[in-house]
């Protein structure tokens, strides 16, 4: 899995191998062994602190609460703009 920020507007994607959507289908979940969740969380990490330069002013205030569900199709692309 790749975890990638646009630039341009803020948005992000997951992208998945083909294997990984084969276990997704499968499944409908990932088991992640220690070093690859510390890798996993060590990308979000970053994510998380260089996330506002990118979002527009009015995303960078939003809040959520917790087990909020996201809409992961609402906005779906085909292309990251980097």
């Amino acid at each position: 899995m790749k975890i990638m920020q646009n630039k341009k507007d803020g948005s992000g994607i997951l992208m998945f191998t083909k294997q990984e959507v084969e276990m997704l289908n499968k499944r409908n979940y990932f088991t992640l062994d220690a070093p690859t969740l510390k890798h996993f969380s060590n990308t979000l990490v970053k994510l998380a602190a260089e996330i506002n330069e990118y979002l527009p002013s009015e995303v960078q205030n939003l809040t959520s609460d917790e087990g909020q569900h996201l809409n992961l199709t609402q906005n779906d692309k085909d292309v990251i703009e980097e």
